[in-house]
């Protein structure tokens, strides 16, 4: 972990402190016998900065999940242990086999093909709400292209909880009205314009679990990652859900109209 920078953010209730988190890590692996087109050798670059919530911000139940989401880690105790283990990933399907070894390097230097990830997050607060914006990216060398993704999590201060989509609203129909307002509302026209044809045929789509709450308390944005409902091509899809809009096509949690306010009344 090369630096940790504590950030605030104050308001007239309380303080939400974070702490900015940056590490990297670079290895090369040299297998038995010739395993990549390169040769024998491969090498590993993976890097993080990432803005973090300061401890007891959120339940044990919701560190843990944020644990989870951030670093695949179901068993990490602790932001250090799980951001450890995650810097030492080689992104192989052959992890894991002794015929392969580790070799820690300050720096990879000029090699050309290597894989790499990156990751990088921002905690952007909003009242009793904050969201933490992550973004990774990963290369496997001698791939046709990389992979990235854009994933978020919405925390409620108050309760000191993760909030997920069926806290909000039944998830159980929301594939189908995620189709109407893909197809509806002139807001989501370029995801209309990409949805793949099995989705449209089918008349739903799988409910994402990455979503995001706008500012005004007004819109709930679905985030779609790379392939799940479009072309690569297309890139990563976010759905508009305007809340009055969502309010009509299905029944609003209490704890979803307590969030979003007026805005959720069609009176």
């Amino acid at each position: 972990m090369a630096s940790a920078l504590l950030a605030s953010c104050h308001d007239r209730q309380n303080e939400f402190k974070t702490y900015n988190y940056d590490g990297r890590r670079a290895f090369l692996l040299t297998a038995d016998e010739q395993l990549w087109p390169g040769g024998d050798t491969l090498g590993v670059d993976n890097s993080y900065s990432i803005q973090w919530p300061a401890s007891g911000t959120l339940t044990p139940e919701a560190e843990a999940e944020m644990l989870l989401r951030c670093f695949a880690d179901s068993t990490a105790t602790s932001f250090s242990q799980a951001a450890d283990r995650w810097l030492s990933h080689t992104w192989l399907y052959e992890e894991g086999s002794p015929a392969i070894h580790t070799h820690p390097v300050d720096s990879l230097g000029s090699r050309e093909m290597y894989n790499y990830a990156k990751m990088t997050g921002t905690i952007r607060r909003d009242s009793n709400l904050a969201t933490l914006s992550l973004n990774t990216e990963t290369f496997a060398a001698y791939a046709a292209h990389g992979l990235y993704t854009a994933e978020y999590i919405v925390m409620d201060l108050d309760t000191k909880k993760i909030v997920h989509l069926n806290d909000l609203v039944d998830t159980a129909s929301l594939g189908e009205i995620i189709i109407r307002a893909i197809e509806d509302l002139t807001v989501n026209k370029d995801v209309n314009d990409c949805l793949f044809d099995e989705c449209r045929a089918a008349g739903r789509v799988n409910v994402p679990r990455d979503f995001y709450i706008d500012s005004t308390r007004s819109v709930i944005y679905l985030v779609f990652q790379l392939y799940d409902i479009a072309p690569y091509a297309c890139g990563i899809q976010t759905v508009s859900l305007p809340i009055f809009w969502l309010s009509k096509h299905t029944p609003l949690t209490p704890y979803c109209k307590e969030l979003f306010g007026p805005g959720c009344s069609i009176d």
